[in-house]
C-alpha cells in the first residue's frame, strides 16, 4: 500500500514538472526559461527515481545537468561535449546492461536523435527523437510504470514543437 502511494506521489510530481516544462517552452524571457526548464527536469528527475524508471532516470539525470550548465551559462561548446559524453556512458551502462528489445532500440534510437539534434542543432532528429522516446514511453507504461505517462506526454509535445518549427504550423 505505501509503494502505491509512494509511486503516486512520483507521477504527481512528474504531472508538476511536465506542467513547468510547458511554462518553459512558452517563456520569451531567456533567464526564465532557464530557470523553469532547470526546475522541470529536476522535478522529472525526481519523479523518475521515486518511481525506479532507470531509462528516465539516467536520460532526466543527463537533462538535467545539461539544464544546470546552460542555467549557469556554460559555454554550448562544452555543454554540447558533455551532453554527448554522458549519453555514450549512459548508452553504454543501460544497453549493455539490458537485453536488446524492441523497447530498449526506441529508446538507443531516441538517444542517438538526441545527441545528433543538439549537435547539429537541427530539429529534424529532434522529431525522431521525440517519436521514438515517447514510443519507449509506451512501453514503460506497460511495464507498470505510471511515470510513463508524463514523459509519453513530454515526448509527444518535444516532437509537435520540433515539427512545429520545421514547417510553421501556426
Amino acid at each position: 500500500m505505501l509503494k502505491k502511494y509512494i509511486n503516486n506521489i512520483g507521477f504527481c510530481l512528474g504531472v508538476v514538472g511536465l506542467i513547468v516544462f510547458m511554462f518553459g517552452l512558452v517563456e520569451t524571457n531567456i533567464d526564465n526559461k532557464n530557470l523553469f526548464i532547470l526546475l522541470a527536469t529536476f522535478i522529472l528527475l525526481i519523479s523518475a527515481v521515486i518511481q525506479g524508471e532507470v531509462f528516465f532516470i539516467g536520460s532526466q539525470s543527463i537533462a538535467w545537468i545539461t539544464a544546470v550548465m546552460t542555467f549557469f551559462e556554460i559555454d554550448q561548446n562544452y555543454i554540447i561535449i558533455a551532453f554527448i559524453l554522458l549519453v555514450t556512458i549512459f548508452a553504454l551502462g543501460y544497453f549493455f546492461k539490458n537485453k536488446l528489445l524492441f523497447s530498449n532500440a526506441c529508446a538507443f534510437v531516441g538517444l542517438i536523435a538526441l545527441c545528433l539534434g543538439i549537435a547539429l542543432g537541427m530539429n529534424e532528429p529532434m522529431v525522431i527523437c521525440g517519436l521514438f522516446l515517447a514510443i519507449y514511453a509506451c512501453f514503460s507504461i506497460k511495464d507498470g510504470y505510471s511515470i510513463g505517462w508524463v514523459f509519453l506526454v513530454l515526448n509527444l509535445v518535444f516532437a509537435v514543437v520540433a515539427i512545429n518549427s520545421l514547417y510553421a504550423f501556426y
